[in-house]
């Protein structure tokens, strides 16, 4: 019970800021996809994609999309990163 008049202060100790810096973690899914990224198959894909998003991009009116292009870059990297990323696991 607190009286009138009194006051109660809860004090709380002092939290010491630690400097130490932690180490940053870095998503191993990023890490397997650029590296399948560079895979002959991979860069074949790509080239396939800029070509088609620079033809695209140079016409005014187009109903072509670059959508075949782009899935088949993804199909080849996943591909890639399915045999890779669980090694990488912990």
């Amino acid at each position: 019970m607190v009286l009138e008049g009194e006051k109660t202060w809860r004090e709380e100790p002092e939290e010491e800021e630690e400097e130490e810096e932690e180490e940053e973690l870095v998503d191993p899914l990023s890490t397997v996809r650029e590296h399948c990224e560079q895979s002959e198959k991979c860069v074949k894909a790509h080239e396939r994609l800029e070509l088609c998003e620079t033809r695209v991009n140079s016409r005014s009116h187009t109903e072509e999309e670059c959508t075949e292009e782009l899935f088949d870059f993804l199909h080849a990297r996943d591909h890639c990163v399915a045999h890779k990323l669980f090694k990488n696991l912990k």
